[in-house]
């Protein structure tokens, strides 16, 4: 490791520091609770050290220590994932350099780590807003990086040299960027199973609440047309249709994946570009009935008869799909293929009081339709309560739910009316999803998990799969002007999330500048986040027309020699300049005590050198070489101003030189004879 000695120490400690909090408080989620204990300690104790002279800490004890470390992320890297292991093992390296910044070296290997850190931090934050802090957290890091290397002080100084270097970059960078052909990933990132984020295979009545109280983006989609109203905005994701008596599930039997050879669709359709966030699960968002125009660029996209698409690999990464959608359309394209007996599935036992309720007012002569009708009618003819906090109901929830609290979210309602249905002979399931979304602009909806929804599909033997909500039997609000329409809704959100932007849209101005934000960050996600394959392809062909696939390997092949030879040129050594008088100068004095075997180290100074050689000098040399090391330095770090000429400091100095000479002579004359 380099040790060259550190100019600006404590700007580029406290500087260091800074970055280093910065990447742990955006890299929180993936993190172990020790790991940010040892975060604390490393950063307590390194800001001590930095405002006072210490020395080292011993590599003995730093070795112990990142043993222990490494002991325990290997035993907890099969619960916490590969990638999240990773991670903490980097913030562990951070942790323990940090504690001996002392040398360039140190810097530099600390730097190193912040950069792999700042690429794991755009794994999980790709917006805008985050690019913009990753960016000024690395300029801070070429800052420091600078800072050591220089004696000037001052902001200036160090951003002229990062700047000066970032200009230099970013055109090489984002040429790549345009040009690097975007191929298929070789692996899947390696991410666990509880980084997942949004709606679950699994829903118990209660558990989308806690969706409801987070305003974490899901996905944004832009129409080319109409935008739909917002009780048409029923986005489907997940079909829920086994019951245990507690939780609904996908049903493990195996369902029909055929269909009819040909489908026709009749109704307007809705034409829009749907760009998802990552949630690690396979699960996609549509309106009904969806047809996929085009899919995503590194997965293949498929839809079933159960009207959801689905990616074949969990999406990792933000992922952007067209789709058609023909919304007057009724979900019976796929009647002769549907098992309907897996949709009136029920426990064998629980929840009694629903049974009697069902058997006491449902004659088995109804019809499906008037059975809907009759149970829908439960939730409008007694006093049920939309909340986003509702009461635990831990045995028998559904006879609780409907016959005790009558208070719950719309999982709560789906699930109960669900269940109904089914005992009713009514086949019946539930479809998780997102319900409304708010207009962004003109024709951008943007989607939140507060707009996480549950709702029912009942079948009827003419018209096939009706949607029924039964949460907008209890709270029309909630499906035509969205969650926070409602005042209790709004007062329980902004306990849970204080300090969400959301909570600024009753206040114009701020509402302006938080739909404007919004806008620039779709922006953001279109034009470079979304930059893929296809993108790449339709930017070249603008480019350079239909240009043979032969031609265009060479030409992308020249760009490559080009940028080569551009950082070839950068860092090609470069001839120095001739030594000057002053280099000549100090270079005879060197060869003066070689004479003597005082030789100079690499990198070694004139001061250094003095101070190495004085106790093997006669006190006459020695006060003499005490005396041109003092003149020389007041002259080289002298303002410019009262700097004189070097000629002039030359002659001053020339008699202690020629003693110095003359000593060594006569020292070197009597140790020869």
């Amino acid at each position: 490791m380099q040790r060259t000695k550190v100019f600006n120490q404590k700007i580029a400690s406290f500087t260091t520091l800074g970055t280093f909090a910065a990447l742990v408080i955006s890299l929180l989620d993936p993190l172990m609770g020790w790991v940010l204990v040892l975060c604390a300690c490393s950063f307590c104790i390194t800001f001590y050290k930095s405002l006072r002279t210490s020395t080292p800490l011993k590599n003995s004890i730093l070795n112990l220590l990142a043993i222990l470390c490494i002991s325990i992320l290997v035993w907890l890297a099969r619960d916490y994932g590969l990638l999240n292991t990773m991670i903490n093992l980097l913030v562990v390296a951070c942790c323990l350099k940090i504690l001996n910044l002392h040398h360039s070296g140190d810097y530099q290997m600390v730097a190193s780590i912040q950069l792999f850190l700042v690429a794991c931090g755009l794994i999980f934050h790709q917006s805008l807003l985050y690019s913009l802090f990753y960016a000024s957290l690395i300029i801070l890091m070429f800052c420091v990086l600078h800072a050591i290397k220089i004696k000037e002080t001052g902001l200036k100084t160090y951003s002229k040299h990062t700047i000066i270097l970032l200009l230099q970059a970013i055109p090489i960078a984002g040429l790549l960027f345009f040009v690097t052909p975007k191929l298929s990933p070789l692996w899947q990132m390696p991410i666990n199973k509880s980084d997942q984020t949004g709606l679950s295979e699994k829903m118990t009545p209660g558990n989308i609440a806690s969706l409801a109280k987070s305003d974490e983006l899901v996905f944004r989609a832009e129409f080319s047309g109409r935008v739909p109203l917002p009780q048409e905005r029923y986005w489907r994701a997940i079909v829920l249709d086994h019951f245990d008596g507690r939780t609904w599930s996908i049903a493990e039997k195996e369902k029909s994946q055929s269909g009819p050879d040909s489908l026709e669709f009749r109704g307007e359709s809705l034409d829009y570009v749907v760009i998802a966030q990552p949630t690690s699960t396979n699960w996609l968002y549509s309106l009904d009935i969806p047809i996929l125009i085009q899919g995503l660029s590194t997965q293949k996209i498929t839809s079933n008869t159960q009207y959801q698409l689905s990616a074949n690999t969990p999406l990792y990464s933000q992922g952007m799909y067209a789709v058609k959608s023909f919304v007057d359309q009724p979900l019976n394209i796929y009647k002769d293929y549907d098992d309907l007996s897996l949709y009136l599935q029920t426990p064998d036992s629980g929840n009694p009081e629903t049974v009697n309720f069902v058997k006491t007012n449902i004659d088995e002569s109804m019809s499906n339709i008037e059975k809907m009708n009759k149970l829908v009618g439960t939730f409008s003819n007694q006093n049920f309560r939309y909340t986003l906090s509702p009461p635990l109901m831990q045995s028998s929830p559904i006879d609780q739910f409907l016959f005790e609290y009558k208070s719950g979210f719309c999982s709560h309602y789906a699930s109960a009316l669900t269940y109904m249905l089914r005992l009713a002979d009514v086949p019946a399931r539930i479809v998780t999803g997102y319900q409304g979304g708010e207009v962004q602009s003109s024709n951008v909806i943007s989607v939140h998990q507060y707009d996480a929804h549950a709702w029912v599909e009942a079948w009827d033997d003419e018209n096939g799969w009706m949607r029924i909500d039964p949460t907008a039997v209890v709270a029309p609000n909630r499906v035509v002007s969205g969650l926070l329409s409602l005042v209790e809704n709004r007062q329980e959100f902004r306990a849970e999330s204080p300090f969400s932007l959301t909570n600024l849209k009753e206040y114009a101005l701020f509402n302006e500048l938080r739909l404007l934000m919004a806008k620039i960050d779709h922006t953001w996600d279109q034009s470079i986040l979304s930059y893929d394959q296809e993108s790449q392809k339709s930017l070249l062909k603008k480019i350079f027309g239909n240009m043979k696939a032969e031609s265009f390997t060479y030409a992308l092949i020249g760009s490559f020699v080009v940028i080569g030879l551009f950082i070839a040129l950068l860092f090609i050594p470069k001839r120095g300049p001739k030594p000057g008088e002053e280099s000549k100068w100090i270079e005879t004095l060197f060869k003066m005590f070689e004479r003597q075997e005082l030789h100079r180290l690499e990198n070694e100074t004139l001061q250094q050198f003095s101070q190495r050689i004085e106790s093997e000098l006669p006190k006459q040399v020695s006060t003499a070489l005490e005396f041109i090391v003092k003149e020389y330095y007041e002259w080289k770090y002298a303002s410019v101003e009262q700097r004189l000429p070097f000629t002039t400091l030359k002659s001053r100095l020339q008699k202690h030189v020629l003693s110095i000479h003359s000593a060594l002579t006569n020292q070197h004359s009597k140790s020869d004879t």
